[in-house]
């Protein structure tokens, strides 16, 4: 056997864009990089993501993640000749004065990281974007510069360029051992077989707690189901390709043009709960569905109506649903375990891992191979809930990640 061929730089679990991120910078520096995926490439919660790109976050470091990852992008599609990115500026709605504040520190805040956003007329924004309702909207604002990614395209650009860089890919891969000897990580098995490697970052999306515990390391993490719709196009409602996204946080919603007709999707205060430990080995994310009369679809295609009244629960159109990964403030953790030297997080999205994995690849390859990163990131490492006590009961850690799911867009956000 060649032992040569199974050992690497870093290991990577995990073939979502997360990990081939990671794995594509890795590569562009020179290091010999394996990951292994447990099904297919993308299979997992990068093939049910919606993809939508608002640059504009509550901090200005986390601005700057989004704001790079467009420029990364950007190469991107320069390398592959493939589009990517698809710019079709974005609004925010406001129906209640409570929301109109919120709506005028998201401005502010935008103004001061020389993002260019700015409040927008009424019907102006009525007439961009005409089957939406909006007799009811007191304020909104405008970005030119945001848009959305579309995820199987970025995906398909990571595992291009970092094959052509070296990077190997094993797909139906399970991972079932982290190996670690004196508090350091050796490697892991899969299918049976051993790799090797000083580092391993586990990339595994809603199964990550799960995989820090076989590195004897733990990740408060937890898995959520997460449904949008997608409108059948329709002559009688022409939706634009480079219409403008919206979203509508006191309906809980978000909204984009896709191929023709409007995709719709929801943070709601209830989400659907997994424990991934139940289940089946060969679980296909792919294969999931949901019926109208879901009691979250049902919530979902109300609040769609009220904002675009074109939609009911007759309109033609496609139910997606996936597993999203939360924390307990609804931030990644990306860093090295305080238990395992070594072993590498990069996990807990919350929604956001297609728009912020671009720069997160960049920031993973830093800290694995500097031990720091060009970025700000004491909101992202990995450890920084090592220290509190109540975040090593699976119960309190589910519980603190459904209310910060529930909380996304239902808490008004206050300016100082």
């Amino acid at each position: 056997m060649n032992h040569s061929f199974d050992t690497a730089d870093v290991i990577v679990i995990g073939g979502g864009v997360a990990g081939a991120s990671t794995a594509m910078q890795l590569a562009l520096r020179g290091r010999r990089v394996i990951v292994l995926e447990r099904a297919m490439l993308g299979s997992g919660s990068t093939g049910r993501a919606a993809g939508l790109l608002g640059q504009l976050r509550s901090t200005r470091a986390a601005t700057q993640i989004l704001v790079d990852g467009v420029r990364i992008v950007k190469d991107l599609e320069r390398r592959t000749g493939t589009q990517i990115f698809v710019q079709t500026g974005s609004a925010r709605v406001a129906s209640t004065y409570e929301r109109a504040e919120e709506i005028r520190h998201h401005v502010a805040l935008g103004k001061e990281a020389g993002l260019e956003v700015d409040h927008v007329d009424i019907a102006d924004l009525a007439r961009r974007l005409p089957y939406m309702r909006t007799a009811d909207l007191v304020d909104a604002c405008y970005c030119p510069t945001d848009g959305h990614l579309q995820p199987a395209e970025l995906l398909a650009a990571y595992v291009r360029v970092a094959r052509e860089n070296g990077v190997r890919f094993e797909t139906n891969s399970p991972v079932d051992a982290i190996l670690v000897s004196s508090g350091r990580v050796q490697g892991v098995r899969a299918a049976g077989r051993a790799y090797h490697a000083p580092a391993v970052v586990n990339s595994t999306g809603p199964w990550s707690y799960l995989v820090a515990e076989l590195g004897q390391s733990r990740l408060p993490t937890a898995a959520l189901g997460h449904f949008y719709l997608t409108t059948t196009p329709s002559p009688q409602v022409p939706v634009d390709r480079l219409s403008p996204a919206v979203r509508d946080r006191q309906s809980r919603i978000y909204t984009r043009p896709e191929a023709g007709g409007l995709l719709v999707g929801m943070y709601e205060a209830e989400p659907v709960e997994y424990d991934m430990e139940t289940l089946p080995p060969d679980f296909d994310m792919s294969q999931m569905r949901a019926a109208r009369d879901q009691i979250n679809v049902a919530m979902l295609i109300d609040a769609a109506s009220r904002r675009f009244p074109f939609i009911n629960e007759r309109t033609p159109m496609a139910i997606t649903t996936g597993i999203m990964t939360f924390t307990p403030d609804a931030s990644p953790f990306c860093g090295q375990s305080p238990e395992v030297a070594g072993l590498f997080h990069c996990a807990g999205f919350s929604g956001h891992g297609i728009v912020q994995s671009p720069a997160i690849g960049l920031i993973m390859a830093e800290l694995i191979f500097d031990g720091r990163s060009r970025y700000d990131i004491p909101q992202i490492e990995a450890d920084r809930f090592f220290d509190v006590p109540e975040l090593r009961d699976r119960a309190t850690i589910k519980s603190r990640c459904v209310s910060a799911y529930a909380n996304y867009y239902g808490k008004v956000v206050k300016g100082p």
